[in-house]
């Protein structure tokens, strides 16, 4: 299982996606021009994440306390399809993690991003500590 980690540009996020520090953020500015192309390694990793735990559940029963941080300062709205397609993939881990959140944190004042945060706090299953920076 690999790490991810993807330096932030002008137009994308920095991501981190490390099981063994069990350290998973996406910060920064997305509005990438093929969201798509910049989310499908980041979806897919969850989908080889739920193998990893499933394995690691199998052989040895403990289970982590997993936290996700994204904090968003500029999103497209095809990034927000995308990073809802992310929330969910995370959603799809609970069976197999002791506990789940996102820590979702926003800028001061603004408003969109706080929004987004509680938009998409109900549209999945896990808890959301949304919090300005």
């Amino acid at each position: 299982m690999d790490i991810i980690t993807i330096e932030a540009t002008d137009h994308t996020p920095k991501v981190i996606l490390d099981h063994i520090k069990n350290r998973f953020e996406i910060i920064g500015d997305a509005y990438h021009e093929n969201s798509k192309e910049f989310y499908a390694p980041l979806i897919k990793w969850l989908d080889d994440y739920y193998n990893y735990l499933y394995f690691m559940n199998e052989k040895n029963s403990s289970k982590k306390d997993l936290v996700f941080t994204i904090h968003l300062t500029y999103v497209s709205s095809s990034s927000l399809k995308f990073t809802l397609n992310f929330l969910q993939g995370v959603e799809k881990l609970m069976p197999l993690a002791n506990s789940i959140a996102i820590k979702w944190l926003f800028n001061k004042g603004d408003e969109d991003m706080e929004e987004n945060g509680v938009e998409f706090s109900s549209m999945v299953g896990i808890p959301f500590t949304i919090l300005e920076a």
